[in-house]
């Protein structure tokens, strides 16, 4: 029998929660180092395991954003992509997003 477990991945080098529910616990599961994990959702978490609560307003600059491209560019971020849809069906994404099921971003395009 399989194992119930679901594995998506071989390595994580960094985490970022913005959902809360243990996700914090799970990056460290997954062998995440505390200094590498931010929340914006769980601050009794980080709180207990020392990870970082800066949020988004740090890296809200157009230099983060250009090294963020580079990386991509270069193969050494990967961000997974669930689905993609068009901004009219917009009520549909966010019907895809309130299940919770999806491994990667939902994008919206014009």
């Amino acid at each position: 029998m399989a194992s119930s477990n679901l594995c998506f991945c071989n390595h994580l080098d960094a985490f970022i929660d913005t959902f809360g529910a243990d996700y914090v616990e799970l990056a460290l599961k997954l062998g995440v180092r505390p200094e590498w994990i931010e929340t914006i959702a769980d601050f009794a978490a980080a709180t207990k395991y020392g990870v970082k609560t800066v949020g988004n307003a740090q890296a809200a600059r157009a230099t983060v954003l250009a090294e963020l491209a580079q990386l991509i560019d270069w193969g050494e971020l990967e961000i997974p992509i669930a689905c993609v849809y068009r901004l009219a069906a917009v009520r549909e994404a966010y019907r895809k997003l309130e299940q919770r099921h999806t491994l990667g971003k939902i994008v919206l395009v014009p």
